[in-house]
């Protein structure tokens, strides 16, 4: 089930993702490179091979994954979207359309909530893992 979730989580945050990208192209507000690469890094790749490792015998490394892309997409967004001053702050818009303005606002503020209980969720799956007792492993033709 935690596989499904994290998986569907990922789903959500990317089209989410993609929307408030949109948002950011129609009301031009663009990043510098540096910025853009974090964005791609952590916020859009990192999540989607989270989910894929989630899959596999390295579910462990998947769920840390996710825990750290989802706290570091809700730190980033949380900073540039509601803190620092610039056009990419929901309190200080580029001029447009309002549907272009209250699509930027929407999404933001979805991706913050949406990155903060994924965070949560991954930590909360990260802590029972480490929690539940190791089953030893033996080599063939023992025990």
């Amino acid at each position: 089930m935690t596989k499904i979730l994290i998986s569907l989580l990922v789903v959500v945050h990317f089209a989410v993702a993609v929307w408030h990208g949109n948002a950011h192209t129609v009301l031009a507000i663009t990043l510098p490179p540096e910025k853009n690469a974090f964005v791609y890094a952590v916020i859009v790749i990192a999540p989607v091979l989270a989910a894929a490792l989630m899959w596999t015998r390295y579910a462990l490394a998947g769920a840390w994954t996710f825990v750290l892309s989802m706290l570091g997409a809700l730190l980033f967004g949380a900073y540039h979207h509601f803190v620092m001053v610039s056009p990419d702050n929901i309190d200080h818009l580029p001029h447009g359309t309002a549907y272009a303005q209250s699509t930027f606002v929407a999404t933001a503020v979805a991706l913050a909530v949406l990155e903060l209980v994924s965070a949560l969720y991954g930590a909360f799956c990260v802590w029972g893992w480490s929690r539940a007792p190791r089953v030893p492993s033996y080599p063939k033709g023992t025990a």
